[in-house]
């Protein structure tokens, strides 16, 4: 029978089930660099070399990866990060089978899309987290081995078979001929690139500097595996080997194997697919291309380190590895300049009015992905003018329409860094707006507005457009006579425009105070009962708070605001005087004769009696306390302000039936005409009485056979009687004001004699009340 199958869809099975804290999915690249520091102590009897051993690991912050290895800051007891270790071999043996790292520092990967022009639209993110610690190591006739391996890959990379169930493996050899040299390997200038542009050529230096400066060659490499899908304890171990571990506590050792590409698409010469352009610079390390397949993709590089002379020795190589993702991108350049119009061939057509210095803006986008202008003019007599500003500037004497380019980022090696504006500067006659007005001292006469507009090529205005300044409708009209509704300083604007679309303006200041011919006031005459308050508006035309006015009311009483108002104390007719004074001195007065008539007002009053009605004395009886007046009438509403009932006459009763306060207005007339009124408000007020009897005889015939003080509780709350014997004890209590003693105590009659008793309660009014006293209980 064969397992194989069987164990095969287990180990998948596994893989899946795994916490994804334990999985390297995130881990997306790496790669390890070493420096020598020299011997132990500077002593080369040691034979011990120190080196400084540094790596950098690239981790997938999209999404819920794990953190980084080896104590990432970030780690909680809810996400912790695992340990992190590599392996050191000597030869094919472990030197240090499991040498611990701890995560140094990280810092977030810029996204190079090696295309100055273009922005990504696609969600992208990386960290580098790096590992650096000394090592100590004998000088060897056998290469050492440094090496970390992890399972597995992310499942959406595009170019390996199943990334989900291979891991990586990332490893540096330190030959023989590199410990007798005390050589550094070569140490890459930048991070690795994450994401580049679908379709778009891409230009990426991704060189390394070499410390002793050796010659270092570039070239394509495999990504390696490592690792596997055990889950590292437990009995669902299936090899012996603890490099099979997801997370291995040993390291394989070399050689490693190479990963399984996605063939005939994918392979080491094309990381990309085919279709795609990738190439990579021997010499300088350029990487560049153009990618054709969207989506994640695992790239190798290496850079070899040979020594320099006439028989080169290869000391080092040092493999990159990195997870790059193809995406979708946007462009950023475009050519703009701010024109007059746009011609028939969609060229940007600039005028310019007036032949002399001049400026070409430009509005291209976006200004962070340009790196160069070229602008190119053919001016007068053909001569070729040339700028490399952000604007043109110009300074063109000649008449005439001149042909022009503006090339963005000219030299740049990406079409999509390059764009063009094709324009047409013309260069016109000028012309000169100017005006004349007629001066309105005191008449308020319309304004003559006369055109002295001039051009200096002779050429024709074809249009005319004033404004005013005062908010009316423009006038077309070449000379227009305006009538102003208002005074004030206008800023009158005339804007021309000749044949050749060139315009101008003209701005000038108009001063229109004239004095009105009449003096007009609202209301005509006034009305009104001592002491009246009246508003006097003042109508006249045209007028504003710039003028000066001069008002007198008649009874003595002046003013100087434009709409005054006004008390009258007395009774009388007044005439009323008001002057007007332009700002530019221009003066008109009026008397207006007999316009304001006061006359005697009467004085609502009245009052209730008695002042607070009570219960026991619920009638009221309103008095009239006006005076001067003939008429009067009572209206009662309640709290709502609805009326309940009216009443005619000076004087009535009424009787108040519950404890809502009413409200009752009087109202009264003057024989003038005048009238006045006055509301107060009245309500009943609740009176307790108080009356205990001194003696009572509880013997059964219906008379007396029960004592209680009497009253009017009405209102009254917190009532307490208690009666008590001669030798001081309590012998009856109750809080109803209904309830009497009987003359018994603990069911037996109590004997004839004098007994004392107390009452307490709290008034309708709210105020404690207390009596106290003896009654005679006779048999």
């Amino acid at each position: 029978m064969n397992h194989k199958p069987y164990l095969i869809c287990l180990i998948a099975l596994l893989v899946m089930a795994l916490p994804s804290r334990l999985r390297a999915d995130h881990i997306v690249g790496g790669e390890f660099q070493y420096e020598c520091l020299g011997f132990v102590n500077d002593d080369p009897s040691t034979g011990i070399m120190r080196y400084r051993i540094t790596i950098n690991m690239y981790r997938d912050c999209i999404g819920e990866g794990a953190l980084f290895d080896g104590n990432d800051p970030r780690q909680s007891p809810t996400e912790p990060s695992a340990e992190a270790n590599i392996s050191i071999y000597l030869g094919d043996r472990y030197y240090n089978p499991t040498r611990v790292i701890t995560l140094s520092r990280f810092d977030p990967v810029p996204i190079n899309l090696g295309n100055p022009c273009l922005v990504i639209n696609e969600p992208i993110c990386q960290e580098i987290g790096i590992y650096t610690f000394i090592e100590e190591l004998p000088v060897s006739d056998e290469t050492y081995t440094f090496v970390y391996q992890r399972c597995c890959r992310n499942e959406s990379i595009r170019n390996l078979i199943n990334p989900r169930q291979i891991g990586a493996t990332y490893f540096i050899q330190l030959t023989p001929e590199a410990q007798q040299r005390c050589n550094s390997s070569p140490d890459f200038n930048i991070d690795p690139p994450i994401a580049i542009c679908i379709n778009e050529v891409f230009k990426i230096d991704l060189g390394a500097t070499d410390v002793d400066g050796d010659s270092l060659a570039y070239v394509f490499c495999d990504p390696k595996l490592g690792g596997g899908t055990d889950p590292g304890e437990g009995d669902r171990q299936q090899t012996a080997t603890y490099f099979d571990d997801i997370v291995p506590k040993e390291e394989s050792p070399y050689p490693y194997t190479s990963v399984p590409w996605v063939l005939p698409t994918y392979s080491m010469d094309h990381q990309l697919g085919v279709g795609s352009t990738l190439n990579i610079d021997p010499v300088t390390g350029e990487l560049s291309g153009v990618p054709i397949y969207p989506g994640t993709h695992v790239l190798g590089i290496c850079v070899e380190e040979w020594s320099r002379g006439p028989n080169p020795v290869l000391l080092s190589e040092t493999k990159r590895e990195f997870q790059l993702s193809v995406s979708r991108c946007g462009n950023t350049v475009n050519a703009d300049l701010v024109e007059t119009e746009i011609d028939e061939q969609g060229r940007f057509f600039i005028r310019q009015c007036g032949p002399g210095p001049n400026v070409i803006l430009n509005e291209s986008t976006r200004i962070t992905s340009i790196t160069s202008y070229d602008w190119e003019l053919i001016g007068p007599g053909g001569e070729l003018l040339t700028s490399s500003d952000r604007d043109f500037f110009t300074d063109i004497r000649e008449i005439g329409v001149y042909e022009g380019v503006m090339m963005l980022n000219r030299e740049s090696f990406a079409d999509n860094c390059k764009d063009t504006a094709e324009f047409l500067l013309g260069v016109f006659p000028d012309l000169t707006a100017d005006f004349t007005t007629t001066e309105v001292i005191c008449e308020p006469e319309p304004i003559v507005f006369t055109n002295r507009s001039t051009t200096e090529g002779g050429q024709a205005i074809t249009g005319y457009s004033w404004n005013f300044g005062d908010r009316t409708s423009r006038s077309p009209q070449k000379s227009p006579i305006h009538q102003y509704m208002v005074p004030g300083d206008f800023p009158a604007e005339l804007t021309i425009t000749d044949e050749n679309g060139c315009t101008d303006v003209a701005v000038r200041n108009v001063e229109y105070f004239p004095a009105p011919r009449t003096i007009i006031l609202e209301p005509q005459d006034a009305f009104g009962c001592a002491p009246f308050t009246n508003g006097f508006l003042n109508r006249s035309h045209p007028i504003d708070d710039n003028y000066l006015f001069e008002w007198r009311f008649g009874d003595g009483g002046a003013s100087s605001d434009r709409d005054p108002t006004h008390t009258y104390e007395r009774t009388g007719i007044f005439d009323v005087y008001l002057s007007i004074t332009s700002p530019l001195g221009c003066f008109v007065d009026t008397t207006f004769r007999q316009l304001v008539d006061v006359r005697e007002a009467p004085i609502a009053d009245f009052a209730f009696s008695p002042e607070q009605p009570n219960n026991i004395f619920p009638d009221v009886d309103v008095l009239d306390r006006s005076i001067g007046s003939n008429s009067q009438r009572y209206v009662v509403s309640d709290q709502s302000g609805e009326a309940i009932f009216s009443v005619p006459g000076p004087d009535f009763t009424y009787r108040l039936r519950d404890t809502t306060t009413l409200f009752v207005t009087q109202y009264v007339s003057h024989p003038s005409g005048c009238l006045d009124t006055i509301t107060k408000d009245i309500r009943l007020y609740l009176k307790n009485t108080f009356n205990a009897p001194n003696a009572f005889t509880p013997n059964g015939d219906g008379l007396n056979d029960d004592w209680r003080p009497k009253g009017i509780w009405e209102g009254a709350t917190d009532y307490r009687l208690r009666i008590w014997n001669r030798w001081g004890e309590k012998i009856f209590e109750t809080d109803n004001f209904e309830a009497g003693w009987d003359g018994t105590y603990q069911g037996s009659n109590s004997p004839a004699g004098g007994y004392l008793w107390d009452v307490t309660f709290t008034n309708a009014e709210g105020d404690p009340e207390a009596f106290k006293g003896g009654v005679v209980l006779i048999r």
